[in-house]
């Protein structure tokens, strides 16, 4: 038995035979045993829209064990902006792997499509240095850290230093920044939650004048709120909250981990209340990936980053060769196509027809958003959200309903004009027909 194990890990055909087969197992597995299998052996902090699981992907469209074709419209909760499968990624990793590159090191050891990723990068943002992490929640949570050493060693703080965050936001799921989402079912049973968080109404900036205080160390915002229900602040009120933050020693730190690379019509949505709104950190992920591995993390000035000191924070995987490589022909990719005006001009096209089939609809309150993000919200007098996701994705469409009332209709960027009329057609059967 031993030899044969040892004979199979250095056999180049039998390894390739257990790979294949291994490969073969998954995608041939009948539908109901996959359901069975998850139902039983992965935990049940999510619930299966279908009992129909994905076996292919490409571009918007998903492809099903039971040979459904599927609309993405939720881009896998944006991670997927440049679309399943993108061939310019895809290649990458091809080579990356056939050339038999690390995937991941030791931090200490150097890498060079970390510092390739790092020009690129920074040299589309504006920024001085990035620090990679994995998921995107490791964005805020590093931006928090960061906020807390400078207001510790720069501010110079006294007593608890406090960050200022919205109701409405969605920051991720971590013990630090659950807390923010406000919702009984995230927050029952985790207490107690770490101290020196603030929770004001999202848009209204004379109470955000209130609570700004001489502990006040940063304030925590998305420029749009996405799993709040595509919520958009007041013209003007970014602006505000950049020259509050400037007059009281406050850092900025914008979550952009859904809005950014492309999604709204501009490379980041701060872009679009003008330079003076730049936040001092700003937190990415989802698509700087396109999706094929947690790629994230936070970007920021030089004497901001440097409060960083070697120790004091760190990933094993964050910032690896593999996930190096992968976001560093993500954003070569996201310049090649585009994004930011492909979603412009696209979502205005896509806005027009919501808005349209919304006044022949007795269901739909209001239709907002800004570029290819849109928030459909219902009138709450007859079916909720998640009853309209399971009627779409009948006929053939994912949507994702957030806070009951609200459904998000967010498709890849590289979505053909075809593809969007074909899927805002299946949202006027549902709601206007």
């Amino acid at each position: 038995m031993t030899k044969t194990t040892t004979k199979n890990r250095t056999d180049p055909v039998a390894i390739q035979e257990i790979a294949e087969k291994l490969y073969l197992e998954g995608i041939n597995l009948p539908a109901d045993e996959a359901i069975e299998l998850i139902n039983l052996h992965v935990a049940n902090n999510y619930s299966l829209l279908t009992d129909d699981p994905i076996v292919r992907a490409e571009g918007p469209w998903l492809h099903t064990r039971r040979g459904r074709r599927i609309f993405d419209g939720v881009s896998a909760y944006s991670a997927i902006n440049l679309g399943h499968n993108h061939p310019l990624v895809r290649d990458m990793l091809f080579h990356f792997l056939s050339h038999h590159s690390p995937t991941v090191l030791g931090r200490f050891m150097p890498d060079p499509f970390l510092g390739l990723l790092g020009k690129k990068i920074t040299g589309m943002t504006g920024y001085d240095r990035f620090l990679p992490a994995n998921g995107g929640v490791e964005a805020p949570e590093a931006a928090i850290k960061l906020a807390r050493r400078w207001g510790h060693r720069v501010k110079k703080v006294r007593g608890m230093p406090e960050i200022i965050f919205f109701s409405g936001c969605f920051h991720g799921r971590t013990l630090t920044v659950t807390q923010c989402l406000g919702e009984e079912v995230a927050l029952d049973g985790f207490d107690p939650f770490i101290p020196g968080f603030i929770r004001v109404p999202f848009g209204d900036i004379d109470a955000l004048k209130k609570t700004v205080g001489k502990n006040t160390i940063a304030i925590l915002i998305e420029p749009i709120q996405g799993e709040g229900g595509i919520n958009i602040p007041p013209d003007g009120y970014l602006l505000e909250v950049s020259r509050l933050a400037k007059k009281h020693n406050v850092l900025v730190i914008y979550d952009e981990v859904q809005t950014g690379w492309g999604r709204t019509g501009k490379l980041f949505a701060w872009e679009h209340d003008g330079e003076e709104t730049r936040p001092d950190i700003l937190c990415v992920g989802k698509s700087l990936s396109a999706g094929f591995g947690p790629v994230a993390g936070i970007l920021a000035r030089n004497e901001l980053m440097g409060l960083f000191d070697p120790g004091s924070h760190g990933s094993t995987f964050g910032g690896s060769p593999l996930a190096s490589a992968i976001g560093l022909a993500a954003l070569t990719a996201i310049e090649i196509e585009d994004l930011p005006a492909q979603a412009r001009d696209k979502g205005e096209r896509v806005m027009a027809r919501l808005r349209e089939i919304a006044g022949r609809s007795r269901h739909i309150r209001e239709v907002r958003g800004k570029g290819l993000m849109t928030g459909i919200e219902l009138k709450e007098d007859g079916p909720d959200g998640h009853d309209f996701a399971v009627r779409l994705y009948e006929e053939g469409l994912i949507l994702k309903d957030t806070h009951r009332w609200v459904l998000r209709f967010t498709p890849p960027i590289v979505s053909s004009v075809e593809d969007l009329d074909t899927a805002v057609g299946m949202i006027e059967k549902v709601f206007a027909s």
